[in-house]
């Protein structure tokens, strides 16, 4: 976010249903998408940008961090350290259905019953 932004202060309207509406200028130049980590601070409420591939991971790893103690800066590094460990499922999904249709996988039964007779374990 340029200076500029940070040095205006503007005033919003919290709606009936707590939401705000961040002025376009300040989304713009903060590089704001569709989701804001939202921290308080002691000097008040801070929204950061937030990129997020996968949105349900993306709040329950925020959520385990959070509950872990961290918050501000400090949750944010440690988020950017535990993010490329988590697996999407998602992705793991969209990556098995493609097995399926390219024959790489079949059903259960097939798999179990090649398993019973590669290892002679056939009429159990």
């Amino acid at each position: 976010m340029g200076m500029a932004a940070l040095a205006e202060s503007q005033t919003i309207k919290i709606s009936s249903k707590r939401q705000i509406t961040i002025p376009a200028k300040i989304y713009e130049e903060g590089g704001f998408g569709e989701y804001a980590l939202c921290t308080w601070t002691e000097q008040g409420l801070l929204l950061q940008p937030l990129n997020v591939d996968d949105e349900d991971i993306t709040v329950d790893v925020l959520r385990h961090l959070i509950e872990q103690g961290f918050e501000g800066e400090e949750l944010i590094e440690e988020y950017r350290k535990v993010k490329p460990r988590v697996v999407s499922v998602a992705a793991k999904l969209k990556e098995a259905e493609q097995d399926v249709r390219e024959g790489r996988v079949g059903p259960a039964g097939e798999m179990q019953e090649r398993m019973r007779k590669k290892y002679g374990l056939c009429g159990q």
